[in-house]
């Protein structure tokens, strides 16, 4: 009798130390996650894990453990589960390196491996992809959101070294840029099959991005120092298959966002979707002609924006003193948010050759939610387990091959109020 007990008792202890063992999943380390949108991506994360039942841990990497422990208090990320780690991207390469080195090794060992999840704007300003290289080095996959051209460009020339690693990486991903640019994707691969079911040949002729978004989104001061950054970058546009910088904040436009939205204006503002499109969608073929606008509520914002170009561009350009400046006006900027909402809108019209038209739109209540959502769903879909839909190297989104593109898509849809792909 004893020895039926013992058994059976053996046999429960083993039982629950394999299911520990089965219930450590994928690593995830979500630098800049106390922020806005690093928080709303780490909600996400679990989320959407959770809701696969697929066994995830987060680590916030950040500099301060303060901005971690605020982001705990008011529920910017979940109360538990969710661990720190200090690191500095903007310091030492090499100390960076080692910091994501003992993380690595201070994990619980995991078949679903490991991951960085790059979430720490405003990006504006750096020039050198050192998380992405460290990530690199360390075989861990990265994604990240950056709305900087030059850097992501930096980031697209470890493209071989990532293959040699066995690495994937998206750059450049989120809600826009990200998603925006899969809407591209899809618009141009409806205009081309269209074309091939009637025998004919389909060029791209334009591509065309719009966004609105009220307010900053509830995605904070952040958000708001990257548009002041913005105003002192050169607008990438493409013609007739040919770059041409542009001035910001002008050529203004009257564009239908769709039900519950309506027309908004919007004006030229640089967006890394332009030239990862126009040069990587279909690299073998003219660049389109290709530009970006965007626009907010209230009607009053826009003109600011356009009123600070007025600024010394060296001002406009500095980080820390737009970020500064957007902290102190955080007050004004929630009050403001409260009175017009949060909403996000995209559009993009793709025009063939052959005169054919397509127009998508995508729209969510709040900025801050679906930007984490998206951000989550590109990480996500890069380390599927049942079956690998982003293979190793450095990715822009609109490179991404149609089962991925369309798995993102669907994810990013929950919410929406306007979904017309």
């Amino acid at each position: 009798m004893m020895v039926g007990v013992t058994t059976v008792l053996l046999l429960l202890v083993f039982s629950i130390a394999l299911l520990n063992s089965c219930c450590v999943g994928l690593n995830v380390l979500v630098v800049g996650g106390s922020g806005r949108v690093g928080g709303s991506t780490v909600r996400w994360l679990k989320t959407l894990s959770d809701r696969e039942q697929n066994p995830i841990s987060i680590t916030v990497g950040g500099r301060r453990s303060e901005s971690y422990q605020a982001a705990l208090r008011n529920k910017v990320i979940p109360s538990e589960g969710v661990d720190f780690v200090s690191l500095d991207i903007d310091g030492d390469e090499s100390a960076l390196k080692q910091t994501l080195e003992q993380w690595k090794n201070s994990c619980s060992p995991s078949d679903d491996g490991y991951m960085v999840v790059h979430t720490g704007g405003p990006f504006q300003g750096r020039t050198s992809p050192v998380l992405l290289r460290s990530c690199i080095e360390l075989a861990m996959p990265y994604v990240d959101v950056c709305d900087e051209f030059e850097l992501a460009e930096s980031s697209k020339e470890l493209d071989q070294m990532a293959k040699a690693a066995g690495v994937p990486a998206i750059v450049s991903c989120g809600i826009w840029p990200g998603v925006s640019a899969l809407m591209a994707a899809e618009g141009v691969d409806q205009l081309k099959k269209k074309g091939e079911a009637s025998g004919e040949k389909v060029d791209i002729e334009s591509i065309d991005y719009s966004f609105f978004t009220a307010g900053t989104g509830n995605a904070g001061p952040t958000i708001v120092s990257a548009t002041f950054l913005l105003l002192a970058t050169p607008v990438i546009t493409f013609m007739n298959g040919i770059r041409q910088d542009k001035e910001p904040w002008t050529e203004m436009k009257e564009v239908d966002f769709g039900s519950g939205i309506g027309n908004k204006p919007v004006w030229l503002l640089d967006n890394p979707d332009v030239p990862t499109t126009a040069m990587y969608l279909n690299p073998n073929e003219k660049p389109p002609n290709c530009s970006s606008r965007f626009g907010t509520d209230p009607l009053p914002w826009n003109y600011l924006f356009g009123a600070m170009k007025a600024l010394p561009r060296s001002l406009l350009y500095n980080r820390d003193a737009m970020q500064n400046f957007a902290l102190f006006s955080e007050p004004i900027i929630r009050l403001v948010d409260k009175l017009v909402g949060a909403t996000n809108a995209m559009r993009c019209d793709v025009t063939a050759t052959n005169g054919n038209t397509t127009t998508l739109r995508i729209a969510h209540p709040d900025l801050e939610q679906c930007v984490g959502l998206a951000t989550a769903a590109f990480a996500l879909e890069m380390v599927k387990k049942d079956k690998q839909t982003v293979l190793p190297g450095v990715w822009f989104p609109s490179e991404l091959g149609s089962e991925a593109r369309k798995n993102i898509l669907d994810v990013s849809k929950e919410d929406a109020f306007v979904y017309e792909l």
